[in-house]
């Protein structure tokens, strides 16, 4: 499979809706495993086994278990995330904003969105951008505050859609890595917000 790779800047057609979906919420793809690190440490001569019967050998090739990522509906927390205490407000949103779009409820996914970004996005531009589309893989990779004190969101997804209705109308599947720039609504959740003109999106055929 030929993996194509692509960065999306600013004015998306739709305003918003690809903007955001489509275009201009991502932050740089990270779909590339990261290198594992080998260490080697010098081993002194040790008895063949230790009072309990336990060799040391085995003792120290014991691998403690890796902990099970937490999910909020279809949204699964990274590792990375688990520890923050935004974590699960923002993941919560964030099973709301997949939700919406699965269900291509344009009511849902508009009251998502701040005053200004509801505005400028209208329902044929909903539709057009997300008619097709089934998004899956949820993952919430990163947590941190942007310049402007909203919190930014990374997270990872997979998406599902007529070839016609994607990025580059020629993709059925699309693995995404974006950010959504998340402000507080006042009712213990949030509203996605304006992202910072600088902001580029990436996506690469699954």
């Amino acid at each position: 499979m030929v993996a194509v790779a692509a960065v999306l800047t600013g004015a998306g057609t739709g305003g918003w809706l690809l903007a955001s979906h489509l275009g201009n919420h991502g932050a740089s793809l990270r779909l590339a495993p990261a290198a594992a690190e080998h260490t080697t440490a010098a081993v002194t001569t040790a008895p063949a086994s230790s009072p309990d019967g336990v060799s040391p050998s085995a003792a120290l090739s014991t691998t403690p278990p890796q902990p099970v990522p937490q999910t909020v509906g279809t949204v699964t927390l990274s590792q990375d995330v688990t520890q923050d205490s935004d974590a699960q407000p923002v993941a919560a949103f964030l099973n709301q904003y997949f939700g919406a779009i699965n269900s291509h409820d344009y009511q849902s996914y508009r009251a998502l969105l701040s005053p200004p970004l509801q505005e400028g996005l209208t329902q044929a531009q909903f539709a057009s951008g997300y008619r097709t589309t089934a998004d899956s893989a949820e993952t919430l990779t990163g947590i941190s505050t942007a310049g402007d004190g909203d919190l930014a969101a990374d997270v990872t997804f997979t998406s599902h859609q007529d070839p016609a209705d994607s990025v580059d109308q020629t993709q059925s599947c699309t693995d995404w890595a974006i950010t959504l720039f998340l402000s507080p609504d006042g009712n213990g959740s949030y509203l996605i917000d304006q992202q910072p003109s600088s902001y580029h999106a990436s996506y690469q055929a699954c």
